[in-house]
């Protein structure tokens, strides 16, 4: 069953229109081009029932070389498939044995949660921009300091907001949370099927 079907009529009204409005917006702010890209990619996932995030990697010279999408429900179950794992894991596959990410950048629609921060960090990414904070609870903005191993892995690393325009950060959190409610719902629907 795909899990794009659960989508009730108003979330998936909300997210068209969003999208409708972020392929319209101008390039303005220096990060807009790649933002709007993930944003895309978070609108477009949201669509098919999953969390709306997307991300991107961008080479040193600012050319985007892979763009993904959070795949946690759709086209299977995979709860490790946060856009993030999924473009790193991508990434990493498709430039294999070396897989350097020096002097590239990580672009994602939202803060990166705890997971995705220390997948990012072990990558060796040189930066990741978000386009949306996640309200204090991402892996970055977030209540949790890096452990120290983790925190001198992450030193010369650079984790910061996306300096793009702020409706674009505004629509990409407006559709994580029009989303993420249906993600939270699917996965105790899991747990209480689990338990039977």
């Amino acid at each position: 069953m795909n899990p794009a079907a659960d989508i009730p009529a108003s979330v998936r009204s909300e997210l068209l229109d969003l999208l409708d409005e972020v392929r319209s917006l101008p390039d303005e702010r220096p990060d807009d081009a790649h933002s709007r890209i993930t944003v895309v990619e978070a609108i477009e996932t949201g669509l098919e029932g999953n969390a709306s995030i997307g991300a991107l990697i961008a080479d040193p010279d600012g050319r985007v070389v892979l763009s993904e999408r959070n795949r946690m429900f759709f086209p299977r179950f995979r709860s490790d498939l946060h856009a993030e794992m999924t473009l790193l894991t991508r990434y990493e596959n498709e430039h294999a044995p070396k897989a350097d990410l020096r002097g590239h950048t990580l672009v994602t629609s939202l803060e990166p949660c705890e997971m995705c921060t220390i997948r990012i960090i072990n990558s060796g990414v040189t930066s990741c921009l978000y386009v949306a904070s996640d309200l204090g609870k991402g892996g970055i903005t977030g209540p949790n300091r890096l452990a120290p191993h983790w925190a001198r892995l992450a030193e010369h690393q650079n984790f910061a907001a996306a300096d793009c325009s702020d409706r674009l950060a505004e629509i990409s959190l407006a559709a994580f949370e029009a989303t993420i409610g249906g993600v939270i719902r699917k996965l105790m629907a899991r747990r209480l099927l689990e338990g039977s």
